[in-house]
């Protein structure tokens, strides 16, 4: 057992995934539909779903995982599916909870195997909340956060009753004060005085210990979570599959299947695996992409480990300490060069230190790092996993809403319009995208239980396996196909018009 999986918790078994009768009725209802009668080996031949191919006969994807914390449970149980109906995976991309399941894709194995199993291996013999690695105290209002219903109210009516019991006992006390010569309240008043001392001393010790808690937690990068556990976890992962360097995650990432080929002929150029982790940094207010820019950063590779790529990912604000970088070497040459070719940055204004939170706060759904707009025929679609955790009683009130909306209420909304604006907007202008993915309906599981039940979790698995049969049995490569040429054509005749009046004016 390696450092970072020192739970005593005994793992699940992954026949308690794989064997669930739903999820085997998902795949008895594909077979159903896409089996080959006349091959006498169980198979899905009948499902075409792109017309790139390896040696094997696997079909190859884009890949795109949302992020959603411990919702990434239903994101495996979605790929499971997947491979299990001959789907392999080209490009993969994803953001949080939806950058581990693609890290882990990335590193394990080769193209042409199925990961999903593999991954559900790590996720079994793993306490989730070993993740929740900050101070004793904060770990403990995190459970009971999670697990309790109406907590906040029960903290809420503590401090209140506190109060009230405070201000009662120096009522009492005036009183005692005043009526001293009488035995009954010189007594009463003795005792009022003790317990209105003690109750004065807890609640200094309560302020100085809170106050002490937000210098830690203003130290600590305004998060509760050092996030060191799951990023030892990573690490251990990805050295078990040999890579220890940026370099290994991109070679490994980067190898194509053999016998990579299109099924009626045609051209692979250009066409390659990679993988694409994405974060956030709020110091200079960017988009960052991992692997592919971590030139941006240092000039020796070997100061930055792969895990770290995945650990800025997945930073969500105040529950995870933001992941920091420091030491950048701004006066260098090569550093001022990447800086140019991926942000355009001037040099004057490259930052000595950089600090990431989550990718989720700018694209958690970057579907469009593989839009290719010279292409007019796709060689392969692009799939997608979206996790809907809204419940659709919500979706109808906000329709309804008009102008009875609390402050929390609309300081979410504000903020969800801002850090969901950057991928809708892609997908309201490509359109194509979104006959590729997939939404699985995880509404009724909190996204930050990370003491999760294994009842739970074979349940988001479940929700995640159902969405894919569903998605499958709708999907439609020609259709896709054609709506791509359809959509290059549109394009490339608005084109030659805005050139021409460009010209004229």
């Amino acid at each position: 057992m390696t450092r970072s999986q020192s739970s005593t918790r005994p793992a699940m078994a992954l026949s308690a995934f794989t064997d669930n009768a739903d999820v085997k009725n998902v795949l008895q209802q594909l077979h159903q539909r896409f089996e080959d009668k006349s091959n006498p080996t169980p198979n899905m031949d009948k499902l075409i779903v792109s017309d790139t191919l390896d040696d094997q006969g696997n079909q190859y994807v884009h890949l795109v995982q949302e992020g959603g914390g411990v919702l990434g449970v239903a994101l495996v149980g979605y790929t499971y599916i997947l491979e299990q109906a001959g789907i392999r995976f080209m490009r993969l991309a994803g953001t949080s909870a939806g950058a581990i399941n693609t890290a882990m894709m990335a590193v394990i194995g080769s193209k042409q195997e199925a990961k999903s199993e593999k991954v559900l291996r790590y996720l079994c013999s793993k306490d989730l909340f070993d993740f929740v690695d900050g101070h004793p105290f904060a770990r403990k209002v995190i459970r009971k956060v999670i697990t309790q219903e109406h907590y906040f109210k029960n903290v809420k009516k503590l401090i209140t009753g506190t109060a009230l019991a405070l201000v009662a006992l120096v009522l009492l006390n005036i009183i005692c004060i005043g009526l001293k010569g009488v035995p009954a309240f010189a007594i009463i008043g003795k005792f009022s005085f003790v317990f209105t001392g003690l109750l004065v001393v807890s609640v200094l010790t309560g302020l100085m210990y809170f106050n002490m808690l937000l210098k830690r937690f203003k130290d600590r990068g305004f998060g509760v979570n050092p996030g060191k556990d799951f990023q030892d976890w990573v690490r251990d992962i990805m050295q078990e599959h040999g890579v220890q360097t940026v370099s290994d995650f991109i070679a490994k990432a980067g190898t194509p299947p053999p016998g990579m080929h299109l099924r009626n002929g045609g051209s692979l150029k250009d066409l390659g695996p990679d993988v694409t982790l994405i974060t956030s940094d709020i110091v200079t207010q960017n988009k960052i992409e991992f692997p592919k820019m971590w030139d941006l950063f240092t000039t020796d590779e070997k100061t930055l480990h792969p895990a770290q790529f995945v650990r800025a990912s997945m930073s969500i604000p105040i529950f995870f300490e933001s992941s920091i970088i420091q030491d950048i070497p701004r006066d260098e040459a090569k550093i001022h060069k990447s800086w140019m070719k991926h942000l355009l940055t001037d040099p004057a204004d490259i930052p000595s230190a950089v600090r990431f939170v989550d990718g989720g706060i700018l694209s958690n759904f970057p579907i469009n790092i593989f839009y290719n707009p010279k292409i007019e025929v796709p060689r392969l679609p692009t799939f997608g996993i979206d996790l809907d955790d809204v419940d659709p009683k919500d979706k109808e009130k906000s329709r309804q809403q008009t102008g009875d909306m609390g402050l929390g209420g609309y300081m979410g909304r504000m903020f969800n319009t801002i850090r969901y604006y950057y991928d809708k907007d892609f997908l309201l202008k490509n359109s194509l995208f979104k006959k590729g993915i997939g939404r699985i309906d995880v509404h009724e599981f909190n996204w930050l239980d990370f003491s999760i039940s294994d009842e739970k979790k074979v349940a988001l698995f479940v929700k995640g396996a159902q969405a894919a049969g569903q998605f499958l049995q709708s999907f439609d490569w020609e259709g896709y196909k054609a709506d791509r040429r359809e959509a290059f054509d549109k394009l490339n005749t608005v084109k030659p018009i805005q050139q021409t009046l460009t010209a004229t004016l």
